[in-house]
């Protein structure tokens, strides 16, 4: 029989109140949600080990009643996890008190870890296999000094970092993993097994031999059209610090169909409007100055314009 992990790695979740653009095809949002997490739980039932979780679990820290209700009744069980900056008011850790992730943690659906504070956490709820220390965003990675090989030691981040081919154009040269560099060997991650970041949402894997494995988990679900050839996944942690590539079933994702068969040949280019649309990921704008800067920006017909706005009640 295969061994069974001793964790679900996991990271970005990204949960919303109301699809994104690109995803508005889908008949019931909530739905959607539900089948990446209940494919989750049913992978941590066969293995019997906990979630790990780093970070971003909404895409607004101020989400509504509802969007947390849905979250307490679906995340998986024993989900230990940080907040990642979309999760804290103004990606201020201090004013967590404030977010709906922190709702969470005072009902029970997530088990905090705290920054830079090692907690033994069980594989199997009775043998304490991991020593686990949670960086959540906004606090750095610290090395450590000293250790017992009675445990697996992970750290678990949100904090950006990529590899070629997993990163956006322009990404800081200073977040690049670079492979048998030195800072394998005398970086900040000395002393650990595994590093689990989040906030990437491209996942990959780097496990220099006899090193630290990294993981960056990626997005749990495609949610903008970039992502149209991503495959999500989560990661299943080893006994031996390595970890297996698991991905989630996408078939039943329905998405906007912007190819230009399907859009015509209009005046107003859907496929660049929804691209600054989806900004509204990272944007402190509403959805109504959004549109309205980019029909401004782009001089767009007036008739098509004013179809716009009024259909936006402005």
């Amino acid at each position: 029989m295969p061994k069974k992990a001793i964790a679900i790695l996991l990271a970005d979740t990204h949960l919303t109140l109301n699809p994104p653009i690109w995803r508005s095809a889908e008949d019931a949002w909530f739905e959607a949600m539900k089948r990446p997490l209940d494919e989750i739980k049913t992978l941590q039932e066969k293995h019997e080990c906990p979630i790990l979780f780093a970070g971003d679990l909404f895409t607004r820290w101020n989400s509504t009643p509802e969007l947390i209700n849905f979250a307490i009744k679906n995340l998986p069980p024993a989900m230990h996890g940080i907040p990642g900056q979309h999760d804290l008011p103004l990606h201020n850790y201090e004013d967590i008190d404030k977010s709906a992730y922190q709702t969470l943690v005072l009902a029970d659906a997530i088990k905090p870890l705290y920054p830079g504070t090692p907690t033994y956490i069980e594989e199997d709820y009775e043998n304490h296999t991991m020593l686990v220390f949670g960086y959540p965003y906004g606090s750095k990675i610290k090395t450590i000094k000293d250790r017992t090989d009675d445990f697996i030691y992970v750290a678990l981040a949100h904090e950006y970092v990529w590899i070629k081919g997993h990163n956006y154009t322009g990404a800081p040269s200073e977040s690049r993993i670079g492979t048998m560099t030195s800072e394998f060997r005398d970086g900040r991650w000395k002393g650990y097994d595994v590093v689990v970041y989040g906030d990437n949402h491209k996942g990959f894997v780097v496990r220099p031999p006899n090193k630290t494995t990294f993981v960056n988990c990626g997005s749990m679900m495609r949610t903008n059209s970039d992502q149209v050839d991503y495959k999500p996944r989560v990661y299943l942690l080893q006994h031996d610090g390595s970890v297996k590539r698991h991905f989630l079933d996408t078939s039943g994702d329905k998405f906007l169909d912007i190819s230009k068969e399907a859009l015509g040949d209009d005046t107003l280019d859907m496929r660049a409007l929804l691209q600054e649309l989806e900004k509204l990921d990272s944007s402190d704008l509403d959805f109504t100055e959004l549109v309205q800067e980019y029909l401004r920006a782009n001089k767009i017909n007036t008739t098509i314009c004013g179809i716009i706005r009024k259909a936006m009640g402005v």
